[in-house]
């Protein structure tokens, strides 16, 4: 058996879409990100550097790109945020 509602507490209204508006921006997020890194790598290699070292860095780009990414998404989504 279900239980009342209570008409006068606040009902949260359901966001619709709000999950499938972030797969692109996370696509967007991911290809950046590997671009970053295999800009990175391929200049390090360039550079002299060995192969691991190459790799190494250009894993050091994606996940700092990444995360500057990601949180750059959630602080414009905070700052859409209604009050």
């Amino acid at each position: 058996m279900t239980a009342p509602t209570d008409p006068a507490a606040p009902q949260e209204a359901p966001v619709i879409g709000s999950t499938t508006a972030w797969v692109p921006w996370l696509l967007t997020v991911v290809l950046f990100s590997l671009v970053v890194a295999m800009s990175v790598g391929i200049l390090k290699s360039l550079d002299g550097a060995g192969w691991a070292e190459a790799v190494l860095s250009g894993g050091t780009a994606f996940g700092t790109s990444i995360g500057i990414c990601l949180g750059g998404v959630a602080a414009v989504r905070e700052l859409k945020r209604p009050r």
